[in-house]
Order: structure tokens, then C-alpha cells, then sequence
């Protein structure tokens, strides 16, 4: 049973771990939540910890019935996923140049409520849990086995994949001590930047898909 256990736990670790990709998602995290009070900023990450959990679970158990159940295919999820993408990548491209200071006052134009609904959209959907992780659990829930310690590995790796994601999230803040404010602000106008072409890339995958099954 531990053998097993451990398969399920590695596989799914291992599947999620570059889809997610935790280390570079830390850059885009603190690109679209410049400005943001450090407690608010951890406040964020604890939502948005618990959300990729919860996504985690619905798609590894009950992904596929529920894509099928709306009539969602992964061409269409990659396209509003791409797009969603693209948007909140050129949003931060364009964001008003932060300093030092800023972060302690916290943005003066959005509430607290606002930026704690930051943590689901577009921080957990489609940044961090987006198309390919929805798509990739799906498939390990629809080919893993129904045994206990299956289950149990699934879940584990999904606990460790989402704590790893956490850490790295959650003392993003350290990079602008470390590069300074311009260095910061270079970083996140560049990572805001990949963010908009992985939008492209991904709407183009899911368009792709679609326009193959267009009538010739």
C-alpha cells in the first residue's frame, strides 16, 4: 500500500509541480499585487493557498463530469484561460510605476474587499491553477485507480504542490528588498510581459484546437 501511495504521490507531484510552477508564479504574483500592504499581501496568499487547494480537488475528482457536464472542451478552457491571461498581464504592463514607499500605504484606490477577491481571480484562476493544471489533474483523476492509497496520494502531493506555492508566494516580497525599487519595477514590467505572451500562447493552443474542428 505505501508503494502505491508513494507512485500516486510522485506522479502527481512531478505533473503538477512545472505546470504550476510555483517559483516563476512567485515573480507574477508580486507583479499584480504591487502596491499591496504586506499583510494584505499575506492575507492574499492564504486565500489563494486554500482556493488552488480546493481547485486541486474539484479537478482531480470531478473535473472531467464537470467540463462535460457544461459542455466545456480544453480548447475553450485554454481560450478563456489565454485571454484572461493576456489581460491581467497587460493590466500590470501598464500599472503606474510603484516606489519603496508605496507598499506600506497600500493602494489608495482599491479596498480591501477588492483586493482580497484578488485571490481567486486572477491570482488562483487562471494563474496559478489555470487550464493546463485543470486539464492535467483531470486526466490523473479519470487514469489513477479508485484504491485508498491512490487517493490518499493524489491528495498528499496536492497538499505539498500547494504549500510549496504558498512559501514561494508568500516571501515573494523579498525580491524588491534584494534588486531595490527600479530593479523591482524593471522585473515586474518584464515578467508582465511573459505573462501577456503565455496568455497568447495559451489562447493560440486552445484556438488552434478549435479551428481544426471547424467544417473544411
Amino acid at each position: 500500500m505505501f508503494d502505491t501511495f508513494l507512485q500516486s504521490f510522485l506522479l502527481v507531484f512531478a505533473t503538477f509541480l512545472p505546470i504550476m510552477n510555483p517559483f516563476g508564479g512567485a515573480m507574477f504574483f508580486l507583479t499584480l499585487t504591487q502596491g499591496v500592504r504586506v499583510d494584505m499581501r499575506a492575507r492574499i496568499t492564504n486565500r489563494m493557498a486554500l482556493f488552488c487547494f480546493i481547485v486541486l480537488m474539484v479537478s482531480i475528482f470531478a473535473g472531467r463530469l464537470i467540463l462535460s457536464f457544461f459542455g466545456i472542451s480544453l480548447a475553450v478552457l485554454q481560450v478563456g484561460g489565454g485571454l484572461v491571461l493576456v489581460s491581467a498581464g497587460w493590466q500590470a504592463l501598464h500599472a503606474p510605476v510603484h516606489t519603496g514607499d508605496v507598499e506600506d500605504k497600500g493602494l489608495s484606490d482599491r479596498s480591501d474587499t477588492e483586493l482580497m477577491s484578488m485571490a481567486f481571480y486572477p491570482l488562483t484562476l487562471p494563474l496559478t491553477t489555470g487550464p493546463g493544471t485543470i486539464a492535467a489533474a483531470a486526466a490523473i483523476g479519470s487514469s489513477q485507480t479508485g484504491s485508498i492509497a491512490t487517493i490518499f496520494g493524489c491528495i498528499a502531493a496536492s497538499i505539498a504542490i500547494t504549500l510549496l506555492t504558498w512559501v514561494c508566494f508568500r516571501f515573494s516580497d523579498k525580491i524588491p528588498k534584494a534588486v531595490g525599487a527600479a530593479g523591482a519595477d524593471a522585473l515586474a514590467r518584464l515578467f508582465a510581459f511573459i505573462l501577456v505572451c503565455i496568455g497568447i500562447s495559451v489562447f493560440w493552443q486552445g484556438f488552434s484546437s478549435l479551428w481544426t474542428t471547424l467544417p473544411q
